[in-house]
């Protein structure tokens, strides 16, 4: 086989990402055709895309596998953030290069994320570029009443994240330094940035206990705060109720832990810790939404302000 020849490359590594579980998901056709086909019976679909480029989601010189993987993840996030269920991905790749052995990987990352969450890939595009960058599109279903909306939040609310936020950001820390024989805290951070886990399963048990949520991409402050904006509401929230690892400005503003925020009322919290524990999920009460507009951050007993709340792609 040629390296140049994108075709037999698409045809030998990439036809059959998942395609076991081309029936679960409704998938008729995959890669191969101009297009995928796929029965939406009578459920109702969510679709989102996520972009991931070099040097912005992740350092030039990581893995492909790896790449692929985190891509994934970082696209398929958005279903459970809704609510919604998983049912296939698909996948354009800009590849900075033509190497086989390079596309191997990448195929081999995206395999194991199919595997990982059991949902096959329906199609994709590859093309040559510069700069590595991943688009995925990611589909599920969910009945439209039990879609989890941003703007679904209520005043008085409790605010609570399913997991520590700041460990992917020491784990970047870990991976741009090249550090060698890591500590098993390190390796957990370093995971934690390759590898977020996708909260599927929480997701689904949020319907009908919920009232918002969002999957925490850009930093707990600046996301919980598309909730308040939505829902034309605040938040308070305080920094001893926040489980976080490194410094605790960074830890709330920095993103990428993709740990989900949401808003509970309070005839509902009793269900939301019955459910956790079901699923073997640990979930932190971090604080109320209130009347008053704004996110405002306490810190032993006192308002803190952070001018850099969260990520922005456009920001100077």
């Amino acid at each position: 086989m040629k390296e140049s020849d994108e075709f037999l490359i698409l045809q030998k590594y990439f036809k059959n990402l998942g395609s076991q579980y081309n029936d679960s998901s409704g998938v008729f056709i995959g890669p191969g055709d101009d297009a995928g086909l796929f029965s939406a019976k009578k459920t109702d679909l969510i679709f989102s895309t996520d972009v991931s480029n070099s040097e912005i989601h992740f350092p030039k010189n990581l893995e492909p596998d790896l790449i692929a993987y985190r891509s994934c993840c970082v696209a398929a996030s958005d279903i459970p953030a809704c609510g919604g269920t998983l049912k296939w991905l698909s996948i354009s790749l800009v590849t900075p290069t033509n190497k086989l052995s390079w596309l191997k990987k990448f195929a081999k990352g995206v395999r194991l994320f199919t595997k990982s969450y059991k949902i096959p890939v329906i199609g994709g595009d590859l093309i040559r570029g510069k700069e590595c960058s991943v688009s995925v599109g990611v589909c599920g279903e969910i009945n439209q009443n039990d879609f989890l909306s941003r703007n679904g939040a209520k005043a008085g609310d409790s605010i609570y994240i399913s997991g520590k936020l700041g460990l992917a950001k020491l784990g970047l820390k870990l991976i741009t330094s090249r550090k060698k024989n890591l500590s098993k805290i390190e390796q957990t951070y370093k995971n934690k940035f390759l590898k977020p886990k996708v909260h599927t399963l929480l997701g689904k048990n949020l319907r009908k206990i919920a009232n918002s949520c969002i999957d925490i991409s850009d930093g707990l402050v600046g996301d919980l705060g598309h909730i308040c904006t939505q829902s034309s509401l605040g938040a308070e929230i305080d920094v001893e109720s926040v489980p976080f690892a490194g410094e605790y400005k960074e830890a709330l503003t920095w993103g990428d832990d993709y740990e989900l925020c949401f808003t509970v009322p309070e005839n509902k919290i009793k269900k939301l810790i019955e459910v956790s524990k079901k699923i073997k999920t640990k979930i932190y009460k971090i604080g109320k939404i209130t009347k008053k507009q704004g996110v405002r951050i306490y810190h032993q007993g006192k308002e803190i302000f952070i001018e850099n709340q969260s990520y922005n792609h456009l920001s100077k």
